[in-house]
């Protein structure tokens, strides 16, 4: 009995402590104090020749496009869900207004190269004029700088007047810009309204009660839902972060994809193949103990050929 509990003691006292030592090691490397780069800005997306892709024919000026981005799921930028990662305001001309380092217009044949999946929402509760004074002020905001959503204290706080007196103000990221530009004309398109903490995501606006969706893409929807972004002790999250994903003990790797035709899902840790999984949620529980780093790779298969992979790297423990 007592073996036990001073064992259970010093499998706690070594998690304090990796936790502890993990934390040291990320505050030394200044993760908050870094310029996180936006996604769609980072080398790895930028090609040497974009192909011209028209927008659809059924959108319409004022009406917003969000999509995901095609990286791995260890990204600072990555959020679980459809359509969660990125957005924009169609002003006419094949052209959006986004707000990417700064508010910039953007050919839409851009959004169709780096997104995975995309979705064209319609403010329905709004009427022409509206829609119209929305593209005008999101217009205005061209060459406004960019708010880091990691950024301490203000982080995504989403402020609509832009001529409050303090520093956040004079900034704004994707998803603010088009709550912001419809909330001049007094349509509040976030579900959460004012609820703490007061930022807007994709899935905010794409399920607020305001939006309909008239085209979408889904052409690589799997995802790792767990492990991701947090710690896991003995397949339990006890902690979310933004940064890493730490895993102490046993753990179930579980997948998901909005495919309807996906027929299988390959699990490999490092690159080594692990187990198969053919029906959904896909599911592989991780059992070898092991220290440090890992990649863990999911590759979903369809019933044509096709497949499409998630990844996401972690920190395994035991």
């Amino acid at each position: 009995m007592k073996t036990t509990f001073f064992l259970k003691k010093r499998v706690i006292l070594g998690m304090i402590l990796l936790f502890l030592s993990v934390s040291i090691s990320l505050a030394s490397n200044s993760i908050l104090g870094k310029t996180h780069l936006p996604l769609s800005d980072a080398p790895a997306n930028k090609t040497l020749a974009i192909e011209e892709t028209t927008i659809p024919d059924c959108v319409e000026i004022g009406d917003l496009v969000l999509i995901d981005f095609l990286v791995d799921q260890s990204n600072l930028w990555k959020q679980p869900g459809l359509y969660n990662e990125h957005g924009a305001i169609y002003i006419g001309n094949n052209t959006l207004v986004e707000a990417n380092g700064i508010v910039r217009f953007r050919d839409y044949s851009h959004f169709h190269e780096w997104q995975q999946n995309l979705v064209f929402l319609r403010v329905k509760t709004a009427n022409e004029s509206q829609k119209h004074a929305a593209v005008a002020w999101a217009i205005t905001m061209v060459g406004s700088s960019y708010q880091n959503f990691f950024d301490f204290p203000w982080f995504g706080f989403k402020i609509a007047d832009t001529t409050l007196p303090i520093k956040s103000a004079k900034k704004i990221y994707c998803m603010e810009l088009l709550w912001a530009a419809y909330y001049q004309q007094g349509i509040d398109i976030d579900r959460n309204g004012w609820m703490i903490p007061c930022w807007v995501t994709g899935n905010d606006i794409l399920y607020d009660d305001d939006i309909e969706i008239i085209y979408q893409e889904i052409n690589h929807s799997t995802e790792i839902s767990k492990p991701y972004k947090g710690i896991f002790c003995f397949n339990r999250k006890i902690l979310y972060n933004p940064f890493f994903t730490m895993i102490i003990g046993n753990i179930d790797i579980i997948v998901n994809t909005a495919n309807e035709h996906i027929t299988r899902v390959d699990f490999y840790i490092d690159s080594v193949y692990k187990a198969t999984d053919t029906t959904p949620p896909y599911v592989w529980r991780w059992e070898e103990p092991c220290f440090g780093k890992k990649l863990i790779t999911a590759i979903a298969s369809d019933d044509i050929g096709n497949s499409y992979q998630a990844r996401i790297k972690v920190m395994k423990y035991f």
